[in-house]
């Protein structure tokens, strides 16, 4: 049973990433009309939280309602949570998405460095040679053209590092217990106040868009507030956030797949390389799950 339900995790966990993959030409659509990181970011989480609560208020058993002490944990998640995306879409200003987002998805060697050192949790060498893999091939993927700044590089990397201390946090936090949509809801909606908050006192919030704009901003908080993120939250508490963030490397692969369908973009040899590296760590790190599994049920047909 547990085999099965960290197989469930990963498959959560790699949907998400998916998800969240579509996010850059989402984020394209609506800079193209006008908008900016923080706009882009405030209307995609209050879209998302509004139809966030929608669907869990209309579920069958679901209590929206939670306690002091659990807004006080949400509280501290969606800080952190908020504050990922501002900056990683800020570092579109300073250098090329690619460079960006290879210094973003260097998180997972942060949550294992973060989980070693303040929750003395052991990491086992598969998942550090995933891990070594995974960012490997994430480098691989970007190929410089010489718009770089250490600004940008410093940002990217915080932006990664915030990211690991959410996905940290939220492994051993005290909501596991909740409905990863109405825990959804709440990081959604506290993010939502606390991005807006950030782009109003920056002077940086822009509404007008046009309805193109609009449209791309919703389906971000569509595809990435409401799906992604109860995907990945609940796969996060079934396969662990080790397995987590490296799994969720998903993302820049999808986009990869999205400029190759929507720009007529094409891979150079590099950039297989880097592909392939990112597919055989996610082999990897599943195989040892899906072998035990086939290891049971050969005993059990003994």
């Amino acid at each position: 049973m547990k085999d099965k339900k960290e197989q469930l995790g990963m498959l959560y966990v790699i949907l998400s990433g998916i998800l969240f993959g579509t996010m850059p030409l989402l984020a394209k659509i609506a800079y193209a009309h006008g908008s900016n990181a923080y706009s882009v970011a405030f209307v995609r989480f209050l879209s998302g939280t509004i139809l966030l609560f929608i669907i869990t208020m209309l579920l069958p058993g679901c209590k929206v309602k939670i306690g002091k002490e659990e807004a006080k944990e949400i509280i501290k998640l969606s800080f952190f949570y908020a504050l990922a995306p501002i900056l990683l879409y800020l570092t579109y200003n300073y250098m090329d998405s690619g460079m960006a987002t290879t210094l973003h998805f260097t998180y997972p060697v942060t949550v294992i460095l973060l989980r070693a050192v303040f929750l003395k949790k052991g990491v086992d060498f598969n998942q550090t040679f995933c891990t070594i893999l995974c960012v490997g091939g994430i480098a691989l993927l970007y190929t410089p053209n010489g718009r770089v700044s250490i600004q940008g590089i410093l940002i990217a990397v915080v932006s990664g590092i915030i990211y690991a201390v959410y996905i940290v946090l939220l492994g051993d936090s005290k909501v596991k217990a909740m409905h990863p949509l109405v825990l959804s809801s709440w990081v959604a909606l506290f993010s939502t106040i606390e991005i807006g908050i950030i782009a109003v006192c920056t002077g940086n919030l822009v509404l007008e868009v046009g309805v193109a704009g609009w449209l791309s901003e919703i389906a971000m908080g569509v595809l990435g507030t409401v799906l992604a993120l109860a995907l990945f939250q609940k796969g996060l508490f079934l396969c662990g956030d080790v397995k987590a963030s490296l799994l969720s490397s998903f993302e820049p692969l999808t986009g990869i797949v999205i400029g190759m369908i929507a720009f007529q973009e094409r891979l150079n040899a590099k950039e297989m390389a880097g592909v392939s590296a990112i597919i055989l760590a996610t082999i990897l790190l599943v195989a040892p799950a899906l072998l035990a599994k086939e290891s049971k049920r050969a005993q059990k047909n003994k």
